[in-house]
């Protein structure tokens, strides 16, 4: 017979494996497309990255931004494609496809708030 110790943590163990166990099985498209957080970083570095580079030189904007750009349309064709979009969207909801397109919002105002910027300095 268990003590109330060893029973207590068993059925704690016993509560957490069936309340894992239904995410495990759900887990069918998600996990082989970033997450939200992924997704937020990419933006949120290309973004930072464009605009310090862009800044400073306008010409950076084509080098720096391509490799984005082109993560940003796979993500975005991915998401979209007919065999994996309708999985993914009954998966993560709404809210999935709403932050790609903020993240990819935010790194396109990288690039065109560090162009502005450099043309009011070359203005000056």
């Amino acid at each position: 017979m268990l003590h109330s110790l060893e029973r207590a943590v068993s059925l704690k163990v016993t509560a957490a494996l069936f309340l894992t166990l239904p995410l495990a099985t759900w887990a069918e498209v998600s996990d082989k497309e970033p997450s939200t957080a992924h997704i937020w970083l990419v933006g949120f570095l290309a973004a930072l990255l464009c605009f310090a580079g862009v800044r400073y030189r306008r010409w950076l904007a084509p080098v720096l931004a391509a490799l984005p750009a082109f993560w940003f349309v796979s993500l975005l064709v991915e998401i979209h494609s007919p065999d994996v979009g309708p999985h993914l969207y009954a998966e993560q909801g709404p809210l999935y496809y709403v932050q790609a397109y903020l993240s990819l919002g935010l790194f396109v105002s990288g690039v065109i708030l560090g162009w502005r910027l450099n043309r009011r300095r070359r203005e000056t």
